[in-house]
């Protein structure tokens, strides 16, 4: 090989990859393509609540992945980033205002929040490079165009998935929008979910979006189209049978009522309020108790101290659950000796608790401050608030009838932690959350629509309980029975099945993550290695 030959080649290697970060610095960007970027963050954001335009996220990609086509690696991430950041910050524009109210800040709002949005866009952003990175060495390996493009397709739903469970657990794991919940309303798609997780759902959106971007790309062709059409149909016939399995469940029908109080979040944690709070509370045991039901769900945090350090407190919650009657879920912080939780627990009659379950989940600056002593700088208001301990247990409440997994807010972001409850013999699963720091936003909605998910993979009864709204009645096939609305006071009733199924998702976890995984690292490791094999043999020649 001649010289010019191997300094042609490192040219365009480097090229390829992007050169030195000052030449990262000086990259040009097509204009027409940003606005492709700023595009696909629009479409996509629109398909979610309280827009709830899902079918958008089918072709929302489109755009980006013609930007992405044609470009090296540095304006590939730049592109994606582009999209990611669109996306999340006008789908987290609620994050301002919660911000604001914590902290008393603008500036300090506005800069948390583009901090956390950045992080999002960087998934995009990789994707995007991933997604370049791999048509080149995928169309270079494989010859046959068909079968690269169907490779490349495989490759950008797989490297999707993987990114989406990375941000579910990295960090402590923000899996806030994964696009898979922009699809809670197409119940018969969302069934697959049983078996892959919501992330099986995101895999099936960006399939399709990388079908469709080669079905224009390529003068039309069919070929592409039809695979996305047949795959979504089988998802759909077998959404259908699935649906119908799980509407009904044999077996004893019990009434449950969840409350809905919809306390001010400027008055929870005033001592000036407590009272007020108090009477309102024991004045909805007192309705509760003129149709008695078999189980009472009280939101996240709903008493106003702890138990059983405020003797007073734990009295009034007691006093309430043995007036509402049946089996009691209140949400209180609790203290076990100097260990302080936000917590569940169990009432039954005017006794004490019974049990209680700890949250594992906490919220960063919500519920504890990371590296306090020196973010407390920063974010004085917030340092104030949380520093609670993180729970381990998924203890189970029963009566000897009724066997309820609850969860405590953001641990419904979590997919593992409901199907732990369930394999520890949950019947029906609960989530008690306070949404009163999101107002009256498109956050309740967004926060609501992963309990959607939790019931299609456990195939559970989900009833949530929430401060200000959304509350609401989850059948086991993902459709939602009854919801209240959002910001208003409210008493939602109605009627739950429980059973023991176990689907494959609860007894085997995210396996199908697991095999995108596999798939990833085999595909890329193969073209890698056929690659350097390649032009190995060309030096030798």
């Amino acid at each position: 090989m001649s010289a010019r030959t191997v300094n042609a080649k490192n040219y365009q290697s480097n090229r390829l990859l992007g050169g030195s970060f000052g030449d990262f610095m000086k990259i040009k960007l097509n204009y027409k393509k940003i606005i492709f970027s700023i595009v696909t963050g629009l479409l996509a954001v629109l398909a979610f609540p309280k827009s709830n335009l899902f079918p958008l996220a089918w072709i929302s990609f489109v755009p980006l992945v013609f930007a992405i086509s044609g470009s090296n690696l540095k304006k590939s991430f730049l592109y994606g980033f582009t999209s990611g950041f669109i996306f999340n910050a006008v789908g987290l524009y609620w994050l301002v205002y919660m911000l604001k109210f914590q902290t008393g800040s603008c500036i300090q709002a506005l800069i948390a929040a583009c901090v956390l949005c950045i992080y999002l866009a960087l998934y995009w952003g990789v994707w995007s490079l991933c997604l370049a990175l791999s048509k080149n060495v995928i169309q270079k390996v494989v010859k046959n165009e068909l079968g690269a493009n169907i490779l490349i397709i495989l490759f950008g739903a797989c490297m999707w998935v993987l990114l989406e469970y990375i941000r579910t657990y990295f960090l402590k794991g923000f899996p806030w929008m994964l696009m898979g919940y922009s699809q809670f309303k197409f119940s018969e798609v969302i069934q697959i979910a049983e078996f892959t997780g919501v992330y099986g759902v995101s895999f099936l959106v960006i399939f399709c979006n990388l079908c469709f971007y080669f079905w224009i790309s390529k003068l039309r062709s069919n070929k592409y189209l039809y695979m996305a059409s047949t795959l979504t149909a089988v998802v759909i016939l077998f959404g259908v049978v699935r649906i119908y399995r799980f509407k009904f469940f044999e077996g004893k029908e019990y009434s449950f009522t969840a409350v809905q109080p919809n306390i001010d979040q400027d008055k929870k944690w005033n001592a000036a309020y407590c009272n007020e709070i108090i009477s309102k509370l024991k004045k909805y045991a007192s309705e509760i108790a003129e149709n008695k039901t078999d189980l009472v769900l009280w939101p996240e945090a709903v008493m106003p101290g702890l138990i059983p350090n405020y003797e007073e407190i734990y009295s009034d919650a007691k006093n309430i659950a043995g007036t509402a009657g049946g089996l009691n879920i209140i949400g209180s912080p609790h203290n076990e000796g100097d260990c302080y939780y936000n917590s569940v627990l169990a009432f039954e009659g005017s006794n004490g608790y019974k049990a209680v379950h700890n949250k594992n989940h906490l919220i960063i600056f919500g519920e504890y401050i990371p590296l306090r002593n020196f973010l407390s700088r920063f974010f004085g208001v917030l340092n104030k608030m949380g520093d609670f301990s993180r729970g381990e247990d998924t203890n189970i409440f029963d009566n000897g009838q009724i066997y309820v997994g609850s969860t405590i807010c953001s641990e419904n972001f979590i997919p593992d932690i409901s199907r732990r409850f369930v394999l520890s013999g949950a019947k029906v699963l609960t989530n008690h959350t306070n949404d009163a720091w999101f107002f009256d936003t498109a956050a309740p909605h967004q926060h609501f629509m992963m309990n959607v998910f939790r019931a299609v993979e456990n195939r559970k009864d989900v009833i949530v309980s929430a401060n200000t709204g959304i509350s609401g009645i989850i059948e086991a096939s993902g459709i939602i029975i009854d919801k209240t609305p959002s910001s208003k006071s409210a008493l939602l009733k109605g009627t739950f099945h429980q059973n023991d199924f176990k689907t494959f998702y609860t007894k085997h976890g995210d396996v199908f993550v697991y095999l995108c995984m596999g798939f990833f690292f085999v595909v890329m490791g193969a073209c890698i290695v056929i690659q350097t094999c390649k032009e190995f043999c060309d030096i030798d020649k």
